[in-house]
């Protein structure tokens, strides 16, 4: 059968299944669950894989799930990603009221898309034309949030990793994969590159006394201003080096009550940037920027560097199989084509070792991590998103999976699993000294 064939197969089908599909994205809207805590989302996708005979694992990495498609010829295995987590917005008018978490990313479709393509693929029996096998990957945690009890979990060897795909990849689960994908809900078609980043978290330490007679004391909170201040001259010049940096933060800890001067203030923030070598150079000016602060004041300061996600870009043959199914699937709408996004994702940490896409979907309105963010048209956010999964898996595991071959050999920057832990372990620094009393 011809791909065009094989792919007709495999859209009746999805469109078969339709109001199965989203109602599981609808389920998984109105379910929302935080990282590593995506117990009801990982019940579920379990659930649909073993209802289709697939070898499935649990619990990777506390919450992810593997489920795998064997095809009747010998082959590459080639990964099809779904993102689980939620994000946490209380003001957001559909939250979780108990624990504010929503889906204002749409990794509920994301979800939807992964389990929608497996079920049409299943149900299409076009097992003898395909070779190799299709790795379908509910991953846990992609949202960064959350740092101190992820750092608290790490510290009890529960994780290794900030994010869900690196912990994934710490715990072999991609060990077998030569290349990975996945769409991720947006209000149009798109694809490209995407920031990496680093987490800081930083606490000012100075010494108490009463506020009414400051000269007994050293100001926290005024180190944390000072801090603030250089680092928001300094962005002219990083800005200057380098367009795509992001550098932004947030106060943990302002100090107690009015009445004390505070004696400890905190700081989390993130920096992005689209290559590895400005990372390091932002790690290090950033960290002079906080200790020049404290030491204006006489505060002491401990800076902690945890390596979040790594710069993302997408393999160019597989962005071209997305635009070829974008375009025969969805011709209404235009594909907005390849942009640099200041965001990150921790699609960036498999791209650092294998061929990556990481393309979007349309179907999703409002602002993105925002109140405003909702699905729109459950169709093309569920059921086109599937299509599009499908048509990419065809275009790769077909034809004795030449595509994904050819794909998968291209190797040229990219690192070993070992590799990858060795420069993400790399950024791990605790800088501290004392206040001057």
């Amino acid at each position: 059968m011809s791909n065009a064939e094989l792919k007709a197969k495999v859209f009746a089908a999805i469109d078969a299944n339709a109001q199965k599909i989203i109602e599981i994205g609808d389920t998984i809207w109105k379910n929302p669950e935080p990282g590593y805590r995506e117990y009801k989302t990982a019940a579920l996708a379990a659930g649909i894989f073993k209802s289709l005979n697939l070898p499935t694992q649990e619990k990777l990495g506390l919450t992810g799930v593997r489920g795998d498609m064997s095809f009747s010829s010998e082959g590459p295995t080639v990964a099809m990603l779904g993102e689980m987590d939620s994000l946490i917005l209380p003001t957001h008018p559909e939250c979780d009221p108990e624990t504010g978490a929503v889906h204002s990313c749409g990794h509920n479709a994301s979800m939807a898309g992964m389990l929608g393509a497996a079920i049409g693929i299943a149900a299409a029996g076009i097992g003898k034309e395909l070779s190799g096998k299709i790795a379908f990957i509910a991953v846990p945690a992609e949202e960064c949030i959350e740092i101190e009890k992820r750092l608290d979990m790490i510290s009890r060897g529960e994780i290794a990793s900030l994010g869900g795909k690196g912990e994934l990849i710490r715990r072999g689960v991609f060990d077998d994969v030569v290349l990975s994908f996945m769409l991720h809900s947006a209000g149009g078609y798109a694809y490209g590159t995407h920031n990496g980043f680093i987490t800081k978290k930083v606490t000012f330490k100075g010494f108490s006394c009463h506020a009414a007679a400051p000269g007994g004391g050293i100001n926290a909170l005024h180190a944390m201003t000072l801090a603030q201040s250089a680092v928001g001259l300094l962005r002219e010049r990083w800005a200057g080096m380098n367009p795509t940096v992001r550098i932004h933060g947030i106060v943990t800890a302002g100090g107690d009550v009015v009445n004390i001067i505070p004696d400890k203030c905190k700081m989390e923030f993130l920096i992005r940037a689209n290559n590895i070598d400005m990372l390091k150079l932002l790690h290090k000016e950033f960290d002079r920027a906080m200790n020049g602060a404290a030491l204006a004041v006489g505060a002491g300061v401990e800076i902690t560097t945890i390596p979040g996600y790594m710069p993302q870009y997408d393999e160019k043959e597989l962005e071209q199989f997305y635009c070829d199914a974008v375009k025969d699937i969805d011709p209404e709408l235009p594909n907005h084509g390849s942009f640099d996004r200041c965001s990150s994702t921790d699609m960036g940490d498999l791209s650092t070792i294998m061929p990556t896409l990481h393309g979007y979907t349309a179907g999703a309105e409002g602002t993105s991590h925002g109140v405003s963010y909702r699905i729109a048209d459950k169709t093309r956010a569920y059921v086109t998103n599937a299509k599009i999964l499908a048509a990419i898996a065809i275009d790769l595991l077909s034809n004795n999976a030449e595509a994904a071959g050819r794909i998968a050999a291209k190797r040229e920057g990219k690192l070993s699993v070992k590799e990858y832990i060795e420069l993400a372990d790399s950024f791990n620094a605790v800088f501290s000294r004392e206040v001057e009393k």
